[in-house]
Formats: structure tokens, sequence, C-alpha cells
């Protein structure tokens, strides 16, 4: 994810700009451009929740390949309905998510989908 990309567009969505890989060169959009500590506090806001917004991505992943268990002609067993759940728990379960150098998550805790 390109956070000053991220940044920018959360004070002016889709504002047109000539960016460098670091900061914005030139501002061409009509809209106020924010200041550097703007973006800057932005930046570091979205860098603090990528984390959990990976794990939140990976979660619904989880989750959508078990919808099948809730179709309407099927009842599922406790241990899918509490598996389910324990992905849907996982944000508040695992507090100290984080990223390591690569970008992978680590402190996570996964449940293990039943057989």
């Amino acid at each position: 994810m390109n956070f000053l990309i991220e940044a920018i567009n959360f004070f002016a969505p889709n504002a047109i700009v000539s960016l460098s890989e670091t900061k914005i060169v030139e501002w061409h959009d009509y809209r106020p451009q924010p200041t550097q500590a703007e973006i800057d506090a932005k930046i570091e806001e979205l860098q603090a929740a990528e984390p959990i917004r990976l794990l939140r991505i990976e979660r619904n992943r989880l989750l959508s390949e078990t919808d099948w268990w809730a179709v309407a002609d099927r009842t599922m067993t406790q241990a899918q309905l509490d598996y389910r759940q324990s992905l849907r728990d996982m944000p508040v379960d695992n507090p100290d998510v984080a990223l390591n150098e690569t970008g992978e998550l680590i402190n996570v805790t996964w449940p293990t989908e039943p057989q």
C-alpha cells in the first residue's frame, strides 16, 4: 500500500498531484493542499492500522471459504460455529498483531479449521 497516496486521498479523494516516492512535488488540484505535517500524521496513522487491516482481509477470506457451511439446507456443527466465531473475534483476540520486516503478519493466533 502506498501510504502517501492513501493519506492524500483522505484529504482530497482523487486529487491531481505530482508525487515523488515520499512527498508531493506539485499540487494541481482545486481543493486546498494539506500541510506536510497533516500528511505525515495521516501516514503514521495508516501505518499503525495496517496490521489489523491485513488481519481483517485474511480473516474475511477464511470466513468466505466457510460460508457454504451456513447454507439454509445444512446444519453447522458446533466446531464449525466455534471456528467461524473465532474468526470474527480475531481483531479483538489479537491486540498485538504486527508486521515483520517483509510485511507478513506476526503475533497472530489463527483458529484451527475443523475437519
